[in-house]
């Protein structure tokens, strides 16, 4: 199966253009995540389009030496959410950082260095099983810029059940490249409305690897989707007047191709331990899925648990040439 590694958002097909209809999302006014300053606006058209300012508060710039690759979401002030594969080519944890508060990329609102990144265990580079990764920002980011707002995680009940259910509209964001063929992204903010496809359905069991912790979303026939440069970045559902995290964008084949929905890691099957650091509870994060990265200057990942049983043999062996 041909997979595009970096992926994801909004495919538009020249011709298509005609807006058919306009939906105005309007978020509760005392919503402590989920909401934005202003309410977000789609139209359903072939492709996507660009998003209005200030809807979409918690999308993050994830930045190497302020190169945009990935995008993100800010779950607490100090906290973002991610695909694995975007750390995967990183040398060294200081060329990364994150920008958030503006829809343009070559705007910096707010800008935070990375202190510790956190990938799942058991996250698999050939199939992208796990594909999720919780990043630390060395410095909070201000909550009072109103530019600036949270996304609703999953309820925990959610967390065993195919969620969300199948045929749910979905939207996701980006700045991903507009074509496959393109290698720049847009400077804007890209937006496109999605549905939600069985795991069993033919056009999914072709690219899902894990239904348990994968789900696939598109539109019938494509032209819709998530393309290059959107890996990382959330896929949402607006639900009970709030934005709720539900995919974070992994990969697909090619870009809108008709049969090949994208793929995202499904958020809810993780709420419990993306909860530990939320609360900050030290014994629960030490006992999660998700292990803390050391990144070396030659690229290579290295698990925390590990380096202390290396240095703990090379101690041993050291004891024994002597």
């Amino acid at each position: 199966m041909a997979t595009t590694f970096f992926l994801r958002l909004i495919f538009i097909q020249v011709g298509f253009t005609a807006v058919t209809t306009t939906t105005t999302y309007s978020c509760l006014s005392n919503a402590t995540c989920g909401c934005s300053l202003n309410s977000a606006v789609l139209t359903k058209i072939v492709g996507g389009e660009q998003a209005g300012t200030d809807t979409w508060g918690w999308i993050v710039s994830l930045r190497v030496n302020n190169n945009h690759i990935c995008g993100g979401s800010l779950i607490s002030s100090t906290i973002v959410l991610s695909a694995a594969h975007c750390l995967t080519s990183v040398k060294s944890i200081s060329t990364l950082s994150v920008n958030i508060g503006s829809k343009y990329l070559s705007v910096i609102q707010q800008q935070r260095s990375i202190s510790k990144v956190y990938v799942h265990k058991n996250y698999n580079t050939s199939t992208f099983v796990n594909d999720i990764a919780i990043m630390q920002l060395s410095t909070a980011i201000n909550l009072n810029d109103r530019s600036v707002a949270l996304i609703c995680l999953p309820s925990t009940a959610t967390n065993n059940v195919e969620y969300p259910s199948v045929g749910t509209s979905v939207v996701a964001i980006g700045w991903g490249v507009l074509s496959s063929d393109s290698k720049t992204p847009p400077n804007t903010l890209q937006q496109v409305t999605l549905q939600t496809f069985s795991s069993t359905a033919s056009n999914c069991r072709k690219s899902v690897n894990n239904a348990t912790v994968q789900l696939c979303a598109g539109v019938q026939g494509g032209g819709k989707d998530t393309c290059q440069g959107d890996s990382g970045g959330p896929l949402m559902m607006f639900s009970n007047r709030q934005w709720n995290l539900i995919g974070i964008t992994s990969y697909g084949t090619g870009c809108a191709l008709p049969d090949y929905p994208g793929v995202y890691t499904r958020v809810s099957y993780y709420v419990d331990w993306i909860s530990c650091f939320l609360t900050k509870n030290t014994s629960c994060i030490k006992n999660t899925v998700f292990k803390q990265y050391i990144f070396s200057s030659s690229g290579l990942r290295i698990f925390y648990k590990d380096i202390t049983v290396f240095f703990l043999c090379l101690m041993i062996l050291q004891l024994r040439l002597t």
